[in-house]
């Protein structure tokens, strides 16, 4: 995959299956939980050469980011594969796929089979250039639907083949979100195609009305789905920090660990997402007033470093405080079969599995036209 986040799922899910894997890459970039499976600690336990080799030989799983892979061309003389699957492909251009896609060994190609899962409908690869800088005007290159050097392979073969069967193949299964969460960007961005697996969390009920709670817990109680109104501050240092909306998403972050601290997992139980840094900063000091040490490992990020994770409960904050912020909101927009694609807002509302609240000013909000439905 693209990010080392993105990896440490997948590392997740071979663990939970008891799958053996070597991961490429330092320990710096890897997750604690999965830092045992480096191909650099597990052959500190080999003592000859010929032990490293046939730890390398006898593994069927290789896994890391395309980068580390691309750092690595040694490997693919020692060892060579059936199948490659690349994630988060829908972010990944040409020159980061360029090392696996043209590897040989012995004049043969070192991956017989390349698979890219991705989603053109989430975020796209980050470029600095301008549109004009990208623009490709080769007519060689052209013939084979490159026009844009800001475009992922992914997308640009999706172009190409979007009804060739043999080529394509859409995945309408989803095992994340619970069908209350699924159901608005199934809806607006997927037609209506995505299904349920269903996993038990997935169909699971909440009480209608449970009794002896504040609001607050109520709400968590009893809702998968909530908006949670956000007055604009009177002050503000910043149109990029909105104190109140802060204050009420660190305020439920502690709600959610006192519910069931014993199972709280700061990777896996809550994530926040906001679209400026200075609000991240702004939550962070109002969760480390509270003084409870598991809360000062979650994540709080910007939408574009959150994709490729989940979590069980996603608070997501708008902050905006301004109308022409709305144009950050979403920049990010295409149309497709008719209806527009927010990938911001798809990749915000697709991380959470259980719960998903979100924080804003409806007022500002409805002045979008899929936020006004949302």
């Amino acid at each position: 995959a693209y990010t080392n986040r993105a990896v440490d799922e997948i590392c997740s899910k071979l663990t939970a299956e008891g799958i053996d894997y070597l991961r490429i890459g330092s320990s710096l970039s890897a997750a604690p939980a999965y830092r045992k499976q480096l191909l650099q600690t597990r052959v500190n336990d080999c003592g000859k050469l010929t032990e490293v080799r046939t730890l390398i030989e006898r593994t069927r799983v290789f896994v890391g980011t395309t980068t580390a892979f691309n750092a690595q061309p040694a490997l693919f003389q020692l060892k060579q594969f059936d199948l490659a699957i690349i994630d988060e492909a829908s972010q990944l251009l040409e020159p980061h796929l360029i090392g696996l896609l043209s590897a040989c060994a012995n004049g043969k190609p070192a991956i017989r089979k390349i698979v890219l899962i991705g989603d053109h409908k989430q975020l796209p690869a980050v470029v600095q250039q301008e549109a004009e800088d990208a623009l490709v005007t080769d007519p060689l290159l052209q013939t084979i639907g490159l026009t844009d050097c800001r475009q992922s392979l992914f997308e640009r073969l999706l172009k190409q083949y979007r009804h060739d069967p043999s080529v394509t193949y859409l995945l309408t299964k989803q095992g994340r979100m619970h069908q209350a969460i699924a159901a608005f960007p199934n809806r607006f961005f997927y037609q209506g195609r995505l299904e349920e697996v269903p996993l038990p969390h997935q169909q699971r009920p909440l009480p209608t009305m449970p009794n002896g709670l504040n609001g607050q817990q109520q709400l968590l109680a009893t809702r998968r789905v909530a908006f949670v109104e956000v007055p604009l501050p009177e002050e503000s240092p910043s149109d990029k920090v909105n104190a109140i909306e802060a204050e009420m998403i660190a305020s439920t972050v502690v709600e959610i660990y006192r519910k069931d601290p014993t199972h709280f997992d700061p990777t896996r139980t809550v994530g926040v997402i906001v679209p400026y840094r200075n609000q991240i900063a702004t939550i962070r000091r109002f969760l480390d007033s509270y003084a409870l040490p598991p809360l000062r490992q979650i994540t709080i990020d910007t939408v574009e470093r959150y994709q490729g994770s989940q979590r069980d409960y996603i608070l997501y904050g708008f902050t905006i405080q301004k109308r022409y912020q709305l144009n950050f909101l979403t920049n990010n927009v295409f149309e497709e079969e008719g209806q527009l694609i927010d990938r911001k807002l798809n990749v915000a509302m697709t991380r959470a599995r259980e719960h998903l609240l979100l924080f804003g000013h409806s007022r500002l909000l409805t002045l979008n036209g899929l936020f006004r439905q949302l």
